[in-house]
């Protein structure tokens, strides 16, 4: 089996008004109306299929939804396939890993057991994936990158740490790896490599960036120089896994926070629209309107305002990319935003979910995805009226 593949590297929430917008794992406290108690069986335990390399052809428009790890081994899986066919709904991005960063499934790669969870939680990745084709679904699989406490606990000397040796953590406890480890960017690229090859149509990569969060000021980093530039550190970064990617056929996107459609700066985290552009099919801003500061664009309560946070910002990084002789319309359609299905800063009703996906579509991207960490989403009416 194919081992990892070095790659030689060299230098390579959000912050608005001096403010992070806090990624949250958001849920929705009362109950959905496309929760069920129906009982149907655990995608997970469907007979083992015989491997079949096919895949799904990209929407014209991609109308996704978050899937946890969880979701894709049990029957909430199955339950919301019947969903998106409901109602029109044509992509999902899928954990690849548990929240701590292990594999949450087998993988046929040798060279990445060592990362797997105990009991995987997709114990049967082939199914679900041939379950969802069948449905002609588009299948995305999210890869969290710099955030991982598997990697960090089993590449000590690749982690952040303080002075002490110790492993630093962020708020709430979770490892992060340094950016310039060129073990994790072949991680990263190995990972990307075996789900395209066990079915996933693209590979969506998260937690590029620096720790935004707990008490930076003790990190000692154990390749990247104090010197260093987070920027220049991150632009090689996305160039190093983005450009592995798409030399071999593989779709490849990048979540973003939102902010860097609307400024230059790299927020202290390093993450530069500019920088990323280059190196993705597809760029995906977490377009949240409740996480934007209050008063922003001068709304008193953002959340409240979908419609104008989306198609401002989408706006608003045309402009930017189109200042270094971008073209705009490329810009937009390589962007497929990552909209709000919970409830912070309003109760998201149908009518905000669909003035969130109107935006999208006003704005000309390609796309929009919903999430919610629960997976339990607002029904709401996803395809475009005549």
């Amino acid at each position: 089996m194919k081992g990892f593949r070095i790659i030689a590297v060299g230098l390579g929430i959000l912050i608005v008004g001096g403010g992070f917008f806090i990624w949250r794992n958001a849920s929705r406290l009362p109950p959905s109306v496309v929760e069920t108690s129906m009982e149907v069986p655990a995608l997970s335990l469907l007979p083992e299929p015989v491997p079949v390399i096919a895949h799904v052809h990209l929407p014209e428009e991609v109308r996704g939804i978050y899937w946890n790890a969880q979701t894709g081994g049990n029957a909430r899986g199955e339950e919301l396939i019947s969903y998106m066919k409901e109602t029109g709904l044509n992509a999902v991005v899928i954990d690849a890993k548990a929240d701590n960063g292990a594999l949450a499934f087998a993988p046929h790669d040798e060279s990445l057991v060592q990362y797997q969870m105990k009991t995987p939680l997709i114990a049967n990745l082939d199914g679900v994936l041939l379950r969802l084709k069948e449905a002609g679904i588009y299948r995305i699989a999210r890869v969290t990158v710099m955030k991982d406490n598997a990697f960090a606990r089993a590449h000590p000397e690749e982690g952040l740490h303080t002075k002490d040796g110790t492993l630093w953590q962020d708020k709430t406890g979770s490892l992060w790896a340094d950016p310039m480890s060129e073990l994790l960017r072949a991680y990263a690229i190995a990972l990307g490599e075996e789900l395209y090859a066990r079915g996933f149509d693209e590979i969506q990569y998260d937690y590029i960036r620096y720790p935004s969060d707990g008490v930076i000021s003790r990190i000692v980093y154990p390749h990247t120089p104090p010197d260093a530039s987070k920027i220049n550190v991150m632009a090689d970064v996305f160039a190093t896994i983005g450009d592995a990617m798409r030399a071999q056929g593989i779709p490849v996107s990048f979540d973003l926070f939102g902010m860097t459609y609307w400024r230059e700066d790299d927020f202290g985290i390093g993450q530069r629209l500019k920088d990323v552009y280059p190196h993705a099919d597809f760029i995906s801003p977490m377009l949240y309107p409740s996480h934007f500061p209050d008063t922003f664009e001068g709304f008193a309560n953002p959340a409240e305002q979908p419609y104008e946070i989306v198609k401002r910002s989408v706006d608003h990084g045309s402009t930017l990319l189109e200042a270094q002789n971008t073209p705009p319309a490329d810009v937009r359609r390589k962007t497929r935003v990552w909209i709000q299905d919970f409830d912070i800063g309003a109760v998201y009703t149908s009518d905000l979910i669909e003035a969130e996906i109107k935006a999208a579509r006003d704005a000309g991207a390609s796309g929009w995805m919903l999430w919610n960490a629960r997976n339990v989403y607002e029904k709401a009416e996803y395809l475009e009226k005549d």
